[in-house]
């Protein structure tokens, strides 16, 4: 009417279109820090990213690429259909405003599948980090210390330093232990052969580092038979060779090395829940081999036990640092792995959250726009506010639905993917988790749109259907 040619508008609507996509760029850079800084903490500095925004080119020719594309696509709807419209039309309000289709209905859909399968990956990891930490490894890693030691002079003078404070419980020698030292060699029992995990222990080392004997014995302190020939094994390793009555069971070591099997203990995950566990023989060594020191400590004080050993190691080594490793740190890395992923998909899934809700709060806007004379002829009529409601709710119900299934088959094997990716021994996604992110995709949807609806529902008939 004012004069405009319909290419301007088209630049008009594109520009307003590209301008608010500019804006995004800007806030998801500034929230790309956020992930950057997850994602370094996540795999503790190991594969470390380091934003340079101004170093590389291709970055910003990159950043205009996704600008220009996002802008044209999202604003083509707009400008190229919208810009033809008869102003006389328009004008009049003879101008029918769509509502839904199966355009909209389907990208609403995938919105909320997309949604759902970040809301299950993040409490997928949460649950699967609560699984971790209370998983058994088949020793104490919550109260074990190790610490290295260069011979047996080293660990009498040190134990003695130790033996009187009240929080640790046990201390035992090793050669080589669980997370530190074992050897991987190949052993066989009659026609069978396999690589096993082995490691060399003093007097008192299953009692300090809580390994359970199935069946069988410990060794025989300063025992010169079970030195030489004597070995505890895993559960795993029996079931490998087929040893249903182990004991006594021999087992030959390095071609010629004849080894007896004096007890059994539980599994043992001498690679924590990384990778899968190894089978594992258990050797008895004297002392004059040790070359670390294993405390154990009351529940609950291993940090503490932790801070007087290293101020006993000061004393007796005050030009060397302190060794002493506590083996909860292990799973502590597990769980801030869990945690780091957990936020990531928990941000990407309000993200996503607010997207989803925000298209389905203009989807409902419009249909309800599209039905208001119909809802006040129902409103005269003598319909009820839950029936107004379920009238304008169905479809949208049946598109949550639908995406709920959807996302759910879709989350199933992109989180299992990703958990079995990093762990072996994991708590995979379950019924629960399903349903707890069905719950909050259900009660997020219909916190956001139920005011409309409420509005609509009762309004005044009268105002819906004047036509002035």
């Amino acid at each position: 009417v004012m004069g405009s040619m319909r290419v301007q508008l088209i630049v008009q609507f594109i520009g307003e279109t590209t301008t608010i996509c500019l804006l995004g760029i800007l806030v998801g850079v500034g929230f790309s820090e956020i992930f950057i800084e997850g994602w370094n903490r996540m795999t503790m500095g190991m594969l470390r990213l380091t934003p340079r925004y101004l170093d590389d080119p291709a970055f910003f020719l990159f950043l205009l690429a996704v600008l220009v594309f996002t802008g044209l696509i999202a604003g083509s709807y707009p400008a190229f259909y919208i810009s033809k419209f008869n102003p006389i039309n328009i004008l009049k309000g003879k101008i029918k405003l769509a509502g839904t289709n199966y355009f909209t209905r389907t990208l609403l859909g995938m919105q909320f599948a997309i949604t759902l399968i970040s809301i299950v990956g993040a409490i997928a990891f949460f649950q699967n980090a609560r699984y971790q930490k209370n998983y058994d490894l088949g020793f104490d890693i919550h109260s074990s210390v190790i610490v290295p030691v260069n011979d047996q002079g080293e660990f009498d003078t040190y134990r003695n330093l130790l033996v009187d404070n009240s929080d640790i419980v046990s201390i035992a020698g090793a050669k080589s232990g669980i997370f530190s030292n074992r050897a991987h060699e190949p052993v066989s029992h009659e026609s069978r052969e396999a690589e096993v995990d082995i490691i060399e222990v003093g007097d008192n080392y299953l009692t300090t580092m809580d390994l359970k004997l199935v069946e069988g014995r410990d060794f025989i302190k300063d025992s010169e038979t079970d030195r030489k020939e004597s070995i505890i094994i895993t559960q795993k390793m029996a079931d490998l060779f087929g040893l249903e009555k182990p004991l006594g069971q021999q087992i030959l070591w390095r071609d010629t090395i004849k080894l007896f099997v004096v007890g059994v203990i539980k599994d043992v995950y001498t690679t924590g829940l990384w990778r899968e566990m190894e089978p594992m023989m258990i050797r008895y060594v004297l002392p004059d081999t040790y070359s670390q020191i294993v405390v154990s400590a009351k529940g609950g004080n291993v940090a503490s036990v932790n801070d007087f050993m290293s101020k006993k190691w000061s004393e007796l080594f005050p030009n060397r640092l302190y060794p002493g490793r506590m083996l909860v740190n292990d799973l502590h890395e597990i769980n801030s792995w869990n945690i780091n992923i957990m936020y990531m998909y928990a941000f990407l899934g309000a993200v996503a959250m607010a997207l989803s809700a925000t298209g389905l709060f203009t989807l409902v806007s419009l249909n309800v726009i599209k039905r208001t004379k119909e809802i006040g002829v129902r409103k005269v009529l003598g319909a009820s506010v839950l029936t107004i409601g379920r009238l304008v709710n169905t479809e949208f119900i049946i598109i949550l639905t639908v995406a709920s299934a959807l996302g759910s088959w879709a989350s199933f094997g992109w989180v299992n993917t990703i958990l079995s990716s990093i762990w072996k021994y994991y708590q995979g996604v379950n019924v629960w988790t399903f349903l707890a992110g069905i719950g909050i995709l259900f009660l997020v949807s219909f916190a956001t749109i139920g005011f409309k609806i409420f509005k609509v529902a009762t309004m005044n008939p009268v105002n819906s259907l004047r036509d002035e």
